[in-house]
């Protein structure tokens, strides 16, 4: 006869079962509660990586995002925000071509036939792996990556209900927070040029003045206004003038220093602020702006135009200076100063401040 059944182990293990399930499950209701209030979508990354790699005891844990055009500007929004989760780019094909069903969690435990899922420096580390599905408004943008060095710690077929959970979680939290970001973007952008608004250099100048205040420094602007835009606008179509403006746009983008920032005030006029520069600096900056853009030309179908503008500096060093609008008035009286200089002749210096 077969030996009795010790149903004590059955029992223990159920209750081992149990007491893993209870402890995944306060794991996760951790990490929710800590990302759930976090206001922007790197903030959020950072947090939910962080936090799910060392609540589950994993060596690695990034994101995989696809080629789809939303993720261009999440990326881009990290890449700004300074985020410092690891972001490793797919295509689509290849990313459902991997993970095949991208509704459920894919477990790998061969990861160097998924190895285009995996940084090229871990690649040579990872055991094993679980691609867990991020979903924005019901479409696949990629995944949140699972990796252990134990090949056994995951493997096709074992149970996934807690990592279906994650995925749930990761992928409503990065909808919400990337639409709030969203909203709070289009509220502080400008639409076509994409740089911040008049609204947002109200409140920004208010806060940078603040600082200057507080330590001491100078804060500088650069009240600028493209020349000669009204007859861009009148010879060739309001399609190239909003070409020129974002041409305008992108070419100053590139020319800022880390800490500097630009601002779309209104038409065809835009104001940096340039923290710690005096104004001597400031008359400097606006004559190397001045010197870029007499070489860089601006292409509109076959014509080639020349982008070039006005500008006029002011900073908070000087006596009564010390409001947004004070400095504001000072750069642009000083602006049209410089356009009338322009107009007469052709020396592309500044006027002094």
């Amino acid at each position: 006869m077969p030996a009795p059944r010790d149903h004590s182990i059955d029992l223990n293990e159920l209750i081992d079962h149990a007491r893993r399930s209870e402890r995944i499950a306060r794991a996760l209701f951790e990490v929710e509660v800590e990302v759930m209030n976090l206001s922007d979508s790197t903030s959020f990354l950072d947090r939910l990586t962080d936090l799910v790699r060392k609540r589950f005891g994993l060596d690695w844990v990034w994101l995989v995002l696809t080629d789809i055009e939303n993720n261009e500007r999440l990326c881009t929004a990290l890449a700004e925000q300074g985020a410092l989760v690891t972001v490793h780019r797919l295509s689509t094909v290849d990313f459902i071509r991997l993970v095949g069903n991208t509704r459920m969690p894919a477990l790998i435990n061969r990861p160097q036939r998924f190895r285009q899922l995996v940084p090229a420096d871990i690649r040579p580390s990872v055991g094993s792996l679980a691609a867990l599905p991020l979903l924005m408004d019901e479409r696949v943008i990629g995944g949140l990556i699972l990796g252990s060095q134990d090949p056994g710690r995951y493997q096709p077929g074992m149970e996934a209900f807690f990592l279906e959970q994650l995925a749930v979680k990761a992928s409503i939290g990065l909808t919400s927070v990337w639409a709030r970001e969203q909203l709070r973007r289009l509220a502080t952008r400008d639409p076509l040029t994409g740089l911040r608004n008049r609204r947002d250099l109200d409140e920004t100048m208010s806060q940078e003045l603040s600082r200057a205040r507080r330590y001491n420094l100078p804060l500088s602007i650069l009240f600028i206004d493209c020349d000669d835009f009204k007859q861009v606008n009148d010879t060739y179509g309001h399609d190239c003038g909003d070409a020129y403006l974002c041409f305008v746009a992108n070419q100053f983008q590139s020319l800022l220093r880390e800490g500097d920032s630009i601002f779309r005030f209104a038409g065809d006029e835009f104001v940096v602020l340039l923290p710690n520069q005096d104004l001597a600096s400031a008359n400097q900056i606006g004559l190397r702006f001045i010197t870029h853009f007499e070489e860089a030309g601006f292409g509109w179908q076959d014509t080639h135009l020349k982008a070039s503008f006005s500008c006029g500096a002011a900073s908070s060093e000087e006596a009564g200076l010390c409001l947004p609008d004070q400095l504001l008035r000072a750069a642009d009286q000083r602006l049209y100063e410089h356009k009338r200089k322009r107009k007469t002749q052709a020396s592309g210096q500044l006027p002094e401040g």
